[in-house]
């Protein structure tokens, strides 16, 4: 009798299945460690091209940060040999607008080519980072439609200054002022989304990379 009586008030044992399957018992996710700034770097550039999957915050943005000291560094660099191939106009350019934006404008062009290319691993990361957080990638083309508006009113109004036409320059800023704050709204709710934690286990993006159990 003493015996059974010992072997009912023993608590029952359950497996890691049965602690899932019973909302008494509870199992909690793990938690890898956060990338380091190496590590982080070495998976968002490797990953440049891919836009399937998820990343977690830490891989997001020690990623973002290398990009924006790249784009920081090339955008003085060329300023500084804009203003170095034109240096011999520089009187000129600073009482003619026109000739200041025509001298200028090629460099800044040319300059935009390898920042265009660095900037597609920067949108395959944000993609995945949105995945990671249970939100669809077309979040991230839906911030980038405004500025197709924004672009093409900055492209008419550099022509219309060189032309010196400006029948349609209200028009023109009007149109890049909506465009721009359009754009700053997108990319401030996409921002957002981007801060937000990890979801645990798997959702139909693929496996968690920073919770397991």
């Amino acid at each position: 009798m003493e015996q059974q009586n010992h072997q009912q008030q023993q608590p029952p044992v359950f497996t890691q299945q049965a602690q899932q399957a019973s909302p008494q018992y509870p199992v909690y996710p793990k938690e890898r460690p956060m990338l380091e700034f190496v590590e982080a770097n070495k998976m968002f550039w490797r990953k440049g091209l891919t836009f399937n999957g998820r990343a977690r915050r830490s891989e997001y943005w020690w990623g973002y940060l290398t990009y924006y000291i790249i784009t920081v560094a090339w955008s003085a660099l060329a300023v500084a040999i804009a203003f170095a191939v034109n240096f011999q106009h520089l009187d000129e350019m600073l009482v003619d607008d026109v000739a200041m934006m025509s001298r200028l404008l090629p460099v800044f062009l040319i300059a935009c080519i390898p920042l265009i290319a660095v900037i597609v691993p920067v949108y395959a990361a944000q993609t995945r980072r949105l995945h990671d957080v249970g939100r669809s990638g077309w979040w991230v083309i839906l911030s980038l439609i405004p500025l197709v508006p924004y672009v093409a009113s900055v492209c008419f109004l550099f022509t219309a200054i060189l032309h010196e036409d400006t029948t349609m320059l209200p028009v023109t800023v009007l149109t890049m002022l909506v465009s721009a704050g359009v754009t700053f709204i997108l990319n401030l709710i996409v921002l957002v989304f981007t801060l937000q934690d990890s979801k645990p286990g798997e959702n139909e993006y693929g496996p968690s990379p920073k919770y397991y159990y």
